[in-house]
């Protein structure tokens, strides 16, 4: 049902489109790597997406947003509260890591941005929940001036962080945000 109302909403009402290559089999048990984030519109269009693919998902969201009374409806659409105050590193990963034990398929979203304002460092949490959960990495970006989606590279575990970095950036740099003012690559790695 997900995937009908996915595909009507995203594509008929919207306009949204799959551009470039087809979902890769991985995307069925994966960490979904997604920028740019630059609004609360990419949840929106993001969830629309994933459901026009048919693929359960999680995705990691600040803990405010699963709380009372928007927890009510970002739970049922797969939000995981990250409670962002607290350095749990670790913790964080393991917890999400052990979602991917409840499901056969299951893409978990994390947009590594960490947050819509403009950052010029990213986080790497998406590497190591990957790790955790022994998935791989499936990119995917959006283009809000053409309102259309694609898939970028699949990375393993087995790659070493800084090149999957590099790759992403060149990547990601593609996208255009829904607003470009707050968006960056990782200067680090462009």
């Amino acid at each position: 049902m997900k995937k009908q109302i996915g595909k009507f909403l995203f594509e008929t009402v919207h306009g949204w489109r799959f551009v470039g290559k087809p979902m890769p089999e991985e995307a069925n048990r994966c960490v979904f790597v997604f920028a740019p984030h630059t609004s609360n519109w990419d949840f929106y269009f993001g969830v629309l997406c994933i459901w026009r693919l048919g693929v359960p998902m999680k995705l990691a969201i600040k803990d405010f947003w699963t709380k009372f009374p928007f927890g009510l409806i970002i739970k049922p659409l797969g939000g995981v509260g990250i409670d962002r105050s607290r350095k749990k590193g670790k913790d964080h990963i393991n917890m999400m890591a052990s979602i991917f034990d409840d499901y056969e398929r299951i893409a978990f979203v994390i947009t590594p941005e960490g947050s819509r304002s403009k950052r010029t460092r990213w986080k790497t949490g998406f590497y190591h929940l990957a790790k955790a959960a022994d998935v791989p990495m499936v990119t995917f970006r959006a283009d809000f001036s053409k309102r259309t989606c694609d898939f970028g590279p699949v990375f393993t575990t087995e790659q070493d962080m800084d090149d999957v970095m590099k790759e992403m950036m060149v990547f990601f740099g593609g996208g255009v945000p829904w607003h470009p003012e707050l968006f960056s690559v990782d200067e680090r790695y462009a």
